[in-house]
């Protein structure tokens, strides 16, 4: 029951993310066809005349298809569409009469236009190409109504006059000397820079923005804000006063403007505005001068708002009217031109801030042009004479299915879309998160047994998952494919179909993921591969001729030079076969004579290098080595066992000797004990009669070198037995954090008045904070002990000794230096031996056990103790490693 439900889950959990998948899929789609159409973002009066636009386009799209015929009348009738067909010139009506039936050269109706009508302008000649649909919009996979224009399309160069950015629209336009045209949005880039504009586009478009300032530029109205040094002090009082400068355009209307209208004719119309003169203020002056302003069909630049900027800001001239800068030189962002023929970065201080004229512009039907090179444009145009106006209107008894009735249920249905399919997008997309999750979590979970599941895939090698998801897809997107490219795909089977064709490669993709991620959990994702598995099987054999070859040469220093020979007389053979005429048939013979040579090359180096690291090694002391002589050529297999004669003979010689040292190590602890038993009785009954009253003093003094000698004596057992158990390595030591600096001090206080009684002189250099190393305090006290008593010992009276504590590269490191009382006739490795001394006369109390019981202790502390002579300088360093002090308990 467990399997089952396991197995029904995993499958509602895979059916659940397709599902929501699609949903997710289908509403991002019909999202993007809405926004494509302009849809998305609109509502209210825009949306439904943008809807009914739409209509009366589709209607003049199907009328133009058959005007060599009687344009699509039928379809008119049956829709329910009045329609009438004007031939223009640049959609201009002039002073035509719509309610004149010679007007047309095609209408179908006969009343006059009603209040509402719907006008649309239309390109088409001959060749023009056609596409039909009765939909309104099609947001699946067939063409709208469109039509497509090849010979009445042109590009005209233009050269720019200015150029300006829109910060609301996020547009570029520039300007040719008439009018503002869009800048494809594939020409400029609007992205932040330090590195500012480029020298050469800078150059250009200051003498292109120089060349547009009017004579009359520092009485304009905008410029009284600018920084401009060639204005007079009377100029700069004024400006002072004025908080904000406007610019007066060709829409506003005031008092002192005067209008002159000629009567209508068939030729353009001019209308001349002149600006009268206007006192401003009287206490100060100034006056405007009158803007002469061109005909508004003629100029085609938008009306301006009143525009405003700072003191410091750039002053940019289009048509003789003054714009802010959208920037300076420093402002971080640059304007990316890319132009067919060159490119370039312009600074902000060369671009126009278009922000305020942002309704205008957007208004306005401008035609778009593409960036040739930085200071010039090609502009898209059509041919005029190939331009038709459509009217069109609903009537009253219009079909069902008609276009405006269509744009009618479309006003209804686009903003219910507006909220749902965002959310419906939002919800599936978090539906499709948690159930992939869970989906991951449980793929390749851990069965009754322990043991981690798995399914048919994921026990498939990676490469072929992957190629039956491919296919499957493949297949999947070929239904797709073949369902979109018909008519059908509109009808309820062609959606079924596509929906199936999605379901399938959405649930193959949700298949393949999860033996991906089970391989994964498996930790074999690169392990179930057929590359890994062909690898894995040409590695072994492939490994071994590798390290064989490393092993050559790495052990024998003259393996290069035997392989550059190698290969130089492989190159004379070869080029000595490669100028006879019947080379063929050697060359194979030649290739395969080598392979086998350097075959048999490289085993012989390689049994050689094996005998000659078992020299090397017992050479070195590793007396364990043994030379393998098996399959060994006769000679190399003399020399191995030869070889590995000498490693036993050596290792019972030195088992031997390690035996004797054993067995005198073994008889001084026996004896030390056996002799410090009767000793210890002796030495408390000379201490009980020395408690006696004795008259005798000679029987006094007897006593007292019996009891210094039995002490001495006592003294020289303990050593040697510390010096056996330090020898063996039978001493516990209890390691902890040991304050090297308190210990050292203790142990030099110790000896204060020894120093004293001998006038030696201790001169000490100890740091002042602590110093921590890991040891065991008892015994590393006892060496620093032995070190003081053997300066108290040897040093010449009367001169000075030195005790150190330094730290170093993560050591710490004690250091005794003194001058020896005696001459040091012997080495520092002698000095380390038991039972030597440094006096030879021997006239001392030491009994040569203190450096060897030092250094013993010290190395089986883990620390180093070194030993230097230098005429009468004698010298100690014990050297341990340092503990941090953080992690000192």
């Amino acid at each position: 029951m467990s399997k089952v439900y396991k197995r029904s889950s995993h499958l509602l959990y895979t059916i659940g993310i397709c599902v929501f998948l699609m949903i997710m899929i289908s509403s991002i789609v019909i999202l993007n066809a809405l926004d494509d159409c302009g849809l998305m973002y609109t509502s209210g009066t825009s949306l439904k005349k943008l809807l009914m636009d739409q209509a009366a386009y589709d209607y003049s799209i199907w009328a133009l298809s058959d005007k060599d015929g009687d344009y699509n009348e039928e379809f008119m009738n049956e829709k329910g569409c009045n329609i009438g067909i004007i031939e223009t010139d640049n959609g201009n009506l002039g002073d035509l009469d719509l309610n004149d039936s010679s007007t047309y050269i095609y209408r179908n109706f006969d009343q006059e236009l009603p209040a509402q009508y719907y006008m649309t302008n239309v390109y088409t000649s001959d060749d023009s190409e056609f596409s039909l649909s009765e939909k309104l919009y099609d947001f699946l996979f067939v063409n709208g109504n469109e039509v497509y224009n090849y010979d009445i399309e042109e590009y005209q160069p233009k050269d720019i006059k200015g150029i300006g950015y829109d910060m609301v629209g996020q547009k570029a336009y520039v300007w040719d000397g008439e009018k503002f045209i869009e800048l494809n949005d594939t020409s400029y880039n609007y992205k932040a820079s330090d590195e500012g504009g480029t020298y050469n586009t800078t150059n250009i478009y200051d003498r292109i923005w120089a060349s547009q300032v009017p004579e009359d530029s520092n009485q304009h109205s905008f410029t009284a804000a600018a920084d401009d040094k060639n204005q007079t002090s009377q100029e700069d009082d004024s400006l002072n006063e004025k908080k904000e400068t406007n610019i007066i355009t060709e829409d506003e209307k005031t008092s002192n403007e005067k209008i002159e209208n000629e009567e209508p004719s068939n030729e353009k119309t001019a209308n001349e505005e002149n600006l009268n003169e206007k006192n401003l203020n009287e206490e100060k002056n100034n006056s405007l001068q009158s803007e002469e302003i061109k005909d508004e069909e003629d100029q085609k630049l938008p009306a301006e708002s009143i525009i405003t900027t700072s003191g410091d800001a750039k002053i940019l001239y289009i048509d003789g009217k003054a714009y802010p800068a959208l920037g300076d030189d420093n402002s971080g962002y640059i304007l990316e031109l890319y132009g067919t023929e060159s490119s370039g970065a312009l600074s902000l201080s060369n671009v126009a801030d278009l922000s305020d004229l942002h309704d205008q512009l957007r208004s306005e039907d401008l035609s778009v042009c593409t960036l040739d090179t930085v200071s010039s444009v090609m502009e898209y145009t059509m041919d005029s004479s190939y331009q038709y106006t459509v009217i069109t209107f609903p009537r009253a008894d219009q079909s069902r299915d008609s276009f405006f009735m269509q744009a009618q249920r479309y006003l209804g249905i686009i903003p219910v879309l507006h909220v749902a399919l965002p959310l419906l997008m939002v919800i599936s997309g978090i539906l499709v998160l948690v159930l992939s999750i869970l989906l991951v979590i449980r793929a390749g979970n851990y069965d009754d047994h322990g043991r981690l599941s798995t399914d048919i895939l994921a026990d498939f090698p990676i490469e072929v998952t992957f190629v039956i998801f491919g296919c499957v897809e493949s297949l999947a997107i070929a239904v797709i494919h073949y369902s979109a490219g018909y008519d059908y795909n509109t009808s309820q089977y062609g959606l079924v179909v596509i929906g199936i064709g999605l379901f399938i490669g959405i649930y193959a993709g949700i298949l393949w993921a999860e033996s991906i991620i089970i391989n994964f959990k498996r930790k074999q994702l690169f392990r179930n591969t057929l590359c890994y598995k062909m690898l894995r099987a040409m590695a072994r054999p492939l490994r071994r001729g590798i390290d064989s070859i490393k092993t050559v040469l790495a052990s024998i220093k003259w393996g290069y030079r035997i392989a550059g020979m190698c290969l130089v007389i492989a190159f004379v053979e070869y080029m000595s076969i490669a100028v006879i005429d019947d080379k063929e048939s050697l060359m194979l013979f030649w290739l395969l004579e080598k392979a086998v040579l350097a075959a048999i090359i490289i085993k012989v180096l390689k049994q050689y290098a094996k005998v000659k690291k078992a020299a090397v090694d017992m050479a070195d002391g590793n007396m364990d080595v043994r030379v393998d002589t098996t399959k060994m050529l006769i000679d190399l297999e003399e020399h191995g066992q030869a070889l590995n004669k000498i490693v036993s003979g050596l290792n019972t010689a030195v088992n031997e000797r390690m035996k004797s040292e054993r067995m005198k190590t073994e008889l001084i602890t026996n004896v030390s004990h056996d002799i410090k038993t009767p000793l210890t009785s002796v030495i408390n009954y000379v201490d009980l009669l020395q408690k006696e009253n004795f008259d005798n003093d000679t029987a006094r003094s007897y006593l007292e070198v019996l009891d210094r000698q039995a002490k001495r004596l006592k003294k020289l057992i303990e050593d040697l037995i510390e010096a056996s158990k330090a020898a063996s390595g039978s001493i516990k030591f209890n390691m902890e954090s040991v304050n090297a600096r308190v210990l050292l001090n203790q142990s030099v206080g110790e000896f204060e008045d020894r120093l004293q009684g001998s006038n030696i002189t201790v001169v000490t250099q100890i740091p002042d904070r602590d110093v921590y190393v890991r040891a065991d305090n008892r015994y590393l006290f006892r060496v620093l002990d032995n070190l003081m008593s053997n300066i108290v010992k040897y040093s010449q009276e009367g001169t000075r000794a030195y005790v150190e504590l330094n730290e170093d590269g993560g050591m710490v490191r004690y250091t005794f230096k003194n001058i020896s009382r005696d001459k040091l006739g012997i080495s520092a490795d002698e000095l380390m031996e038991r039972f030597v001394r440094g006096d030879m006369s021997r006239n001392t109390e030491g009994n040569g056990l203190g450096l060897s019981i030092a250094r013993s202790l010290t190395e089986s502390m883990g620390g180093k103790m070194e030993l230097t002579v230098d005429g009468d300088l004698f010298k100690v360093d014990v050297t341990f490693p340092e503990v941090v002090k953080e992690s000192v308990a």
